[in-house]
């Protein structure tokens, strides 16, 4: 048996009736295609992918959004493909609504919803059938004891599959991409919310906070000590950073910056963001980076936000000043390993 997986809102509910029905059109044994649907508001995307896994019965699982047509052939192609240790990916169809081109990623205008699909034209469509190497987002397919949960509570939307393919990298699964492919219609849930954009902004912060760097293979505990921040600044450092303390001399800054990012991150920032008065970094931390904020420009903030890449390059504990900015290194433990697995 395979299990699919879909997890759904109540908004849409016409795509979940869709895809519910044309996978059974072509696979109407039970026994053999499990599908999954978990439909729950109150919970992350990543938590409803997460729950319907929980139940899912077949020995390999294929993650799909409700907003998709499965063509013929999928399944099989799929159940050929899926191997353990191995993350595939299957083929998307998409309309022309964003551009950006992957593996995995084919771009056909066959309809932008179910009103205008043109299945014709997508049934005549196929792709070589070849398995290669990529694969990204939450459209795949493991073996069922493969798979190392989404975080669903760092993340309510977007970058949760960054972190996903991040955590296989370093667990040495290689990813793949399979000729297996499914129409998508694109983004009928995710960005269905007017604050889909605030969320993305708010889910990119989050990434930064977890991992330090969009990049970096390596998590390291870094400090800033700033001098003269400001509350339009605290923003600006605080995701980079695993303790940012500033001068509070008043002690209204801190409190009021994590009264109002507070419900954007699962983060407590209450041990994040310290008061420099009250606190001493240099023995809480392993790099410490001192700085005025007042020389701080979009010249040399580069620094600030790749100072990981720096740090690993530079490869050695010791004190030495990158233009404006003072960097204690005491160790250069990395943490990255201790973000594989879900806690």
């Amino acid at each position: 048996m395979i299990s699919l997986i879909i997890p759904t809102t109540t908004k849409n509910q016409n795509y979940t009736d869709n895809i519910v029905s044309n996978i059974r059109s072509i696979y109407p044994d039970e026994s053999q295609v499990e599908i999954i649907v978990e439909q729950n508001d109150t919970v992350t995307l990543g938590i409803n992918y997460n729950n319907a896994v929980a139940k899912a019965n077949g020995d390999k699982i294929i993650l799909l959004h409700n907003d998709m047509v499965l063509k013929h052939g999928f399944i099989e192609q799929m159940e050929q493909d899926i191997a353990e240790n191995r993350i595939t990916t299957y083929t998307r169809v998409e309309p022309p609504i964003y551009n950006d081109m992957y593996p995995g990623k084919v771009i056909l205008d066959c309809g932008t919803d179910l009103e205008t699909f043109d299945s014709d034209k997508f049934n005549q469509y196929s792709v070589t059938p070849e398995l290669i190497n990529g694969g990204s987002q939450l459209f795949f397919g493991c073996m069922r004891k493969d798979y190392i949960g989404i975080d669903g509570y760092t993340f309510k939307m977007f970058c949760e599959d960054d972190d996903l393919h991040r955590r296989y990298k370093m667990s040495g699964f290689e990813h793949k991409v399979s000729s297996a492919h499914v129409y998508h219609f694109v983004s009928k849930t995710s960005r269905a919310s007017n604050d889909s954009q605030q969320i993305e902004i708010q889910s990119n912060r989050n990434y930064i906070r977890k991992w330090g760097s969009r990049t970096c293979p390596v998590k390291y505990n870094i400090a800033f000590v700033v001098k003269n921040c400001t509350p339009n600044l605290l923003p600006v450092f605080e995701p980079h950073c695993d303790r940012l303390y500033v001068d509070d001399h008043y002690g209204t800054m801190i409190p009021s910056y994590i009264e109002s990012e507070q419900p954007n991150t699962k983060f407590d920032l209450l041990t994040r963001v310290l008061n420099t008065n009250l606190n001493d970094p240099f023995h809480e931390n392993d790099i410490v980076v001192e700085f005025d904020a007042n020389d701080v420009t979009n010249d040399n903030i580069y620094i600030l936000q790749q100072l990981p890449e720096i740090l690993h390059d530079q490869g050695e504990p010791g004190k030495f000043t990158i233009e404006v900015f003072n960097l204690h290194v005491t160790d250069l433990i990395e943490y990255q390993s201790d973000l594989v697995q879900l806690t």
